[in-house]
């Protein structure tokens, strides 16, 4: 009984790390679409896109890991600043270049992610991490089911206790949504 409670409660917490990475992971790619439309980097990508669509499978997979060929490195120095005493320098320079590769990451995969699937060891494993991403959101979601409540039951113990302030948050709320903005949901 005792095991099966420390099971579940070591797969809930995996579950839910996985899902705050799926989540930061389609917030890169939101991020990434977004600073290319700024800029008129449409031809360099449609180009970009050619030229996965030209090579072997195998080869968009060494695209594919370049920022990681990149990346490591560059912690590894990161992390020598840290352990020679530039704690601080050392620190933030890990977090950016993580930050970076995740993104460059993301990026590259939204880019090459049609022509990575055509490998069926990639599709199968790509398969298997959605069907793990399905199972992390259903044993998840009874405990942000029961978070929602909690929260809705908070915020209207605040609303009766100032009731003056709640109708200025829904007033708030709305017109972050009538901007296009994302807010809180409110019903769980």
């Amino acid at each position: 009984m005792k095991h099966h409670r420390l099971r579940r409660s070591a797969l809930l917490a995996l579950a839910m790390v996985f899902l705050a990475l799926a989540w930061a992971w389609d917030w890169l790619i939101a991020i990434e679409r977004a600073v290319v439309g700024l800029f008129a980097w449409t031809r360099l990508k449609q180009a970009f896109v050619a030229l996965v669509d030209f090579l072997p499978a195998p080869a968009v997979l060494l695209i594919f890991l370049v920022p990681v060929f990149i990346v490591e490195p560059l912690l590894v120095v990161a992390t020598v600043a840290i352990g020679m005493g530039h704690v601080v320098s050392g620190a933030i320079a890990w977090i950016l270049i993580k930050v970076f590769g995740v993104g460059l990451i993301v990026a590259i995969f939204d880019l090459t992610q049609h022509r990575l699937m055509t490998m069926p060891w990639f599709a199968w494993v790509y398969g298997k991490f959605m069907a793990f991403h399905q199972y992390a959101h259903r044993i998840v979601a009874p405990y942000k089911h029961a978070a929602a409540a909690r929260f809705r039951h908070w915020r209207r113990r605040a609303a009766a206790a100032a009731p003056g302030i709640a109708p200025r948050a829904v007033r708030f709320v709305l017109r972050r949504r009538a901007s296009g903005r994302p807010s809180l949901p409110l019903n769980g």
